[in-house]
């Protein structure tokens, strides 16, 4: 459901809330709303704008949310607005629509992966830290399963601001939150 009136929340009061929630939220699934830019769902902990803008639709982090099958206890659940009209292809070859992810919102994505996971005590791999379509790989509904139920967010992704080729969701935003989280700790120091 979309929410009308979506609260900002910044990464300091990202991690205040991420620091409430340490020892009880273990993982973080990452998605797309496969909506508009301008549409916020309160099926995610976290929304992200197309400006990088995040939204918070919870009160605190360990509410639960729906939204990865079988894998909401426990989680936080982070979507970017974008992907309407979005077609998997091959992964490779996807076409984002006609509002597809910014470079802005893929990294707020990156920096709030490393807000929370330095807060919660997370390590940044891929148990910690799954893209939807990687779920869904892992769970039997992801692409080429032939599941009606098919799952397919974040398959692939442009490594902007780098190059604009296609690789793997999970690994551009876990390489990016691993360089945002060492900045954090190093501004620590």
């Amino acid at each position: 459901m979309i929410d009308v009136d979506p609260q900002t929340v910044t990464n300091r009061e990202l991690a205040a809330l991420a620091l409430q929630a340490k020892g009880r939220v273990n993982r973080l699934y990452l998605h797309w709303t496969a909506g508009h830019y301008e549409d916020v769902y309160d099926d995610y902990h976290l929304n992200i704008g197309p400006g990088g803008e995040m939204y918070l639709t919870c009160t605190t982090l360990t509410e639960l949310k729906e939204h990865t099958w079988r894998r909401n206890t426990g989680s936080i659940g982070i979507a970017l607005c974008c992907a309407a009209d979005a077609q998997a292809g091959s992964g490779w070859d996807t076409d984002f629509g006609s509002e597809p992810p910014t470079v802005m919102q893929i990294e707020a994505l990156a920096q709030a992966v490393a807000v929370l996971t330095a807060c919660l005590g997370l390590e940044i791999n891929v148990l910690t830290v799954t893209t939807h379509c990687e779920a869904a790989l892992f769970d039997g509904y992801g692409p080429h399963s032939g599941d009606p139920q098919l799952r397919w967010d974040l398959w692939y992704l442009p490594d902007l601001p780098l190059e604009s080729a296609l690789k793997p969701g999970g690994y551009i935003i876990r390489s990016k939150a691993l360089w945002y989280r060492s900045e954090i700790l190093r501004q620590r120091r």
